[in-house]
This record gives structure tokens, C-alpha cells and sequence, in this order.
């Protein structure tokens, strides 16, 4: 068996031929090399007079029609676009390669710095993000979550893709993972606009991309960046890494998500590795002040761990965009510049249905409170839905109502929520008169609780409560302070029907901390100067059912 230690070095067995041996051998090599060599040509010949041969077939006219011989070569290039234009991805690589528009010479070298997206590829907006990825990734900062903002055109997810290419390219450990709540929206966005970041940069040779499952992998790795859908959390968890770990996870269009939690999961399911990872969230700002991640983005605001970030498309070079797209900006900023407001700046403008649009949310100091000569104080009771007590002041000179307290609880007995606002057993507390009971439970306890009188003329007081508020100069309310009643104010609005327009009634649910504002200014509004006689002391109505 021959083996390293039986085989003869050519040098020794060339030695022991003798000199017409070897002349006889090199003639042999030669005339196989020149065989081969002829044979090599003589196929590449024929080939190419295949390739150039007129060939009657389905695409003949079209061809002609564009000045072109219906030649194989040109049905095959034909038949290669067709395949390109309905999504496979090798046909588009070998049109990308062949049609010069992939350069191998300029491709990034190895040695060069893995974070290197030019200055020129990005906006002013993106550099303070771009610092706080850096800082995340190197452990500089203890940052985990960036929200990434904007208005239409502002180039986000082009952003993002840049910096998901980075990220493999970095750290040979690394894998990152793209989100969209429904699959199918998955090819058509992120998965398109990651290929056309790898082609700009000049990498496709170096990537695959596959749509089953829809994955790109970088070639000399095999780290991946994943394209996944959240309507099937299940098969979520299926994913296993062969090495790695997730190191950026992005949700784009996060505003069509199912909530917080759906994306939590997600989180949960990817970001499992104590390695430094980031949780983007992408998205346009909707109008209603309500929809979950313009309400998330103000608590983020608080959170150490996340920033926040806002870009807009004016910073955007026109020729990225187009002259088009800024003449359409500028129409619609004076034309229509609520929908301007929202679409392009990203601006949080409401649907048009906001019931309170004289809030003003600010600090108010303790001196301030000191100089107020009295308070108001009211209570809605609750326990499923929130049981909340708000205390208010109300100038009447200025016509300007100041919320500087609020006790919320949910699913809270009565005798615990007590012992939460026991400092107020010396006052008058206004409450639900349709809970006797409870305001019993509260004069037995020491308080001085009272029901809300409820006379209201023409039987639309409630609605007139909310109206008396909707007519006030102005509400001031310290959302440091009372939290909860700041959240209604701004957020709470009427509801919008099918055919866009909206409903005349007030909310009877999520608003219980207005409740409790309405309920501690009962006779500030049976008294106001603005009751205009809508108030009916000799007319008795039912009681609302709170």
C-alpha cells in the first residue's frame, strides 16, 4: 500500500530513467497537453458560434424590436433578466457580475476598519446614532434599545441596512435579525432594500441570498442575516444558530406590530447572549397620539438603556431622493399641513378627533402650589378599571384649571386605596355619587366624602363636564405629578367612524382620571360663568353609571 514512507519522490524516479526515457515522456506530456489545449479551444470555438447563431423562438419579435438578433446568447440573456425580475436571486448576481456592474478591484480590502459607512452615505441626522451603536457594541455605554424616528424619506431603513452589513463584518460572531409582523411584507421591503445596501457597497459576490428560508448569508462565515415575520411567534422559536450569537435585531415598521409585547417576545426569543446586542425599532410616527409605540416612545424617554432618535428628509440630498419628492413635500406643507406635519416630518399631529386641545403639560413647582389659596378634590371609584383621586385648582379669574396631584391604583379595595390618601381625611372629597356604598365605606373611615351632584339640563351633563373642560383657557398639568390624568388629556379622543368622520360621544373608557377631575370641580362647573344656564338645579336625571 503505498504510503509516505514508500512513495518515491519524482526527483529520485527521474534520476533512474535514462536520458531517452525522459526525452520519450516529455514528447508524451507535450503532444497530451497540446491535445488538451485544442480541444479546449476547439469547444470554446463552437460555443461561441453556437451562442451567435439566429434562433426562431418566443422572444424573436421582442428582440428585433429592440434592434437585437434573436441569437441564443440573446434569448438566454432575455430568459436570465425574466428570471432576475421574478426574484431569483443567482440570476441577478451573474446579470450584476457580467453587466460590469459589480467591480471586484474596488471591493473593501480585509485589513480595512469593519465600521466605515461614509460620511456620504448618510445624513447628519444618522451620525448621533451611528456614535451610539459604536458605543453599545464596544460597551462604552450601557445602551440596549434605540428607537429610530422619522417622517417620510428620511432614510431609516436605509440607515439600518448599512449598519446590519457593519455589524457582520465586524464581528465574525455576529448575526442579525430583521422583523416585520406579517411574512409576506418581508421580501418586498427589508429583505430588498439589505440586497440593494450589499450591491451599493459593492459585496453581492461575497453574499447568498435565499427566499427559502429568507436568509443572506455572508460567504466567507456563514453568519447570517435572518428575515423573519411575527404572526407566527411559534415558529419563532425554531431558530437555532449553528455559532453566534444575535447581535442586532431590528423591527422595521414597528407601529404595525401587535404591541410592546410582541416585540418583547421576539426580543426574548433573539437576544439571549449577555455579548453587547441592540434592539432597533423603526418606524413613521402614526398621527393618533394613542397608537402604542408614539405612547412608548415617551416612556422611552426615561429609560437609561434607550435613546431615541428623529430624522427627517430635509437633511436628505435632493438627488437621493429626487426633485420630485421635495416639489410633492413643499405642496403639501401649504396645502395640507397637517398631513405634511405628520407624513413627512413625522410630527404626532392627532387624527383630528382630540378632545382637549388646550393642555398644557409643564412643570408646576411646590412654591407655585404654595401660593394657591384652595383645592379641589375628587374621586372615581373603581377596582377592574382604575380607582383614582386627583387633586386640582381651579383660578377662576384666569379661567385656568392646574392638576397637581393624582393617587392611581388598579384593582384596589376601597380600604387599602383609603389608607393611600389618609393625608386628605381633613377635606372635601367630591365623588361617583352612583357608588353610595363606597362613599359610605369612606365616612366611616374619617373622610369627608361627599357625592357629585348630577342635575344636568337637557340630560347632557356629562357631556357638558367634558365640555366645561374642553372650554377652560387652559389646563396645566404636571405630568411628573399626576402621570395618568396627563396621559388622558393628551391622548384621549373621540372615536372615528368608518366614513372618517367622528363620533359626537365623550369616552367611557380610559378615562378615569378625568372622571375624577370632573367629579372634584362639580361646583366649580354648576357655578362657572360658562355654564351659560345649561344647568338645571330643579331638574333631577339619572345618574350615570361610572
Amino acid at each position: 500500500m503505498a504510503n509516505s514512507s514508500n512513495l518515491m519522490p519524482i526527483e529520485l524516479l527521474n534520476a533512474r530513467r535514462t536520458r531517452e526515457e525522459r526525452s520519450e515522456n516529455a514528447k508524451k506530456a507535450g503532444k497530451a497537453s497540446g491535445e488538451a489545449r485544442n480541444q479546449k479551444a476547439n469547444f470554446k470555438k463552437a460555443l461561441n458560434l453556437l451562442l451567435t447563431a439566429q434562433v426562431e423562438t418566443e422572444w424573436t419579435e421582442q428582440l428585433q424590436a429592440l434592434g437585437l438578433d434573436s441569437t441564443y446568447e440573446s434569448v438566454i440573456n432575455a430568459s436570465m433578466i425574466l428570471q432576475a425580475a421574478q426574484g431569483n436571486v443567482k440570476a441577478y448576481e451573474a446579470i450584476a457580475k457580467y453587466a460590469g456592474q459589480l467591480n471586484p478591484e474596488e471591493k473593501q480590502e480585509d485589513n480595512q476598519s469593519p465600521w466605515n459607512i461614509p460620511i456620504t452615505d448618510i445624513t447628519s441626522d444618522f451620525v448621533e446614532p451611528y456614535r451610539a451603536v459604536h458605543a453599545a457594541f464596544s460597551g462604552e455605554e450601557n445602551i440596549r434599545e434605540i428607537v429610530s424616528k422619522g417622517g417620510r424619506g428620511s432614510i431609516k431603513s436605509n440607515f439600518w441596512a448599512a449598519v446590519a452589513e457593519e455589524t457582520i463584518y465586524q464581528d465574525p460572531e455576529a448575526h442579525v435579525v430583521y422583523t416585520r409582523r406579517y411574512k409576506v411584507d418581508l421580501r418586498g421591503s427589508v429583505y430588498n432594500q439589505f440586497m440593494k445596501t450589499v450591491i451599493r457597497h459593492g459585496h453581492l459576490e461575497d453574499w447568498e441570498f435565499t427566499t427559502s428560508p429568507m436568509v443572506a448569508k455572508y460567504k466567507k462565515t456563514g453568519q447570517c442575516v435572518i428575515f423573519v415575520g411575527a404572526d407566527k411567534p411559534i415558529s419563532l422559536k425554531s431558530y437555532n444558530l449553528s455559532f453566534g450569537y444575535v447581535k442586532l435585531l431590528i423591527h422595521e415598521e414597528c407601529d404595525e406590530m401587535a404591541g410592546i409585547e410582541q416585540m418583547d417576545n421576539i426580543e426574548d426569543t433573539f437576544l439571549r447572549s449577555d455579548t453587547p446586542a441592540l434592539d432597533v425599532k423603526v418606524f413613521n410616527p402614526p398621527k393618533s397620539k394613542n397608537n402604542f409605540m408614539n405612547q412608548y416612545v415617551e416612556e422611552c424617554r426615561k429609560k437609561a438603556e434607550t435613546r431615541v432618535f428623529h430624522s427627517y428628509y430635509f437633511n436628505v440630498p435632493v438627488k437621493w431622493l429626487g426633485k420630485r419628492f421635495f416639489e410633492r413635500a413643499e405642496w403639501f406643507k401649504i396645502h395640507k399641513p397637517r398631513y405634511y406635519a405628520n407624513n413627512y416630518m413625522g410630527e404626532v399631529t392627532g387624527t383630528g378627533g382630540g378632545i382637549f386641545e388646550n393642555v398644557e403639560e409643564r412643570v408646576i413647582s411646590d412654591e407655585e402650589i404654595s401660593n394657591m389659596p384652595y383645592f379641589d378634590y375628587g374621586l372615581d371609584f373603581g377596582f377592574e378599571h382604575p380607582q383614582v383621586f386627583i387633586k386640582s385648582y381651579y383660578d377662576q379669574d384666569e379661567d385656568i384649571l392646574y392638576c397637581v396631584d393624582e393617587v392611581y391604583s388598579k384593582r384596589c379595595k376601597n380600604s387599602t386605596f383609603a389608607r393611600k390618601i389618609k393625608k386628605y381625611m381633613d377635606v372635601e372629597i367630591i365623588c361617583d355619587s352612583a357608588r353610595p356604598d363606597s362613599i359610605a365605606e369612606m365616612q366611616d373611615w374619617g373622610f369627608n366624602a361627599t357625592g357629585a351632584v348630577k342635575r344636568w339640563g337637557s340630560g347632557h351633563g356629562r357631556d357638558y363636564c367634558w365640555e366645561w373642560l374642553q372650554m377652560a383657557k387652559k389646563i396645566v398639568v404636571d405630568s411628573d405629578r399626576c402621570p395618568h390624568l396627563a396621559h388622558e388629556l393628551t391622548t384621549l379622543e373621540h372615536e372615528q367612524l368608518k366614513d372618517g368622520s367622528f363620533s359626537s360621544e365623550y369616552p367611557k373608557l380610559g378615562e378615569d382620571c378625568v372622571m375624577a377631575l370632573i367629579y372634584g370641580n362639580n361646583r366649580n362647573i354648576m357655578e362657572s360663568r360658562r355654564n351659560n344656564g345649561l344647568y338645571d338645579d330643579n331638574e333631577e336625571m339619572e345618574d350615570d353609571d361610572e
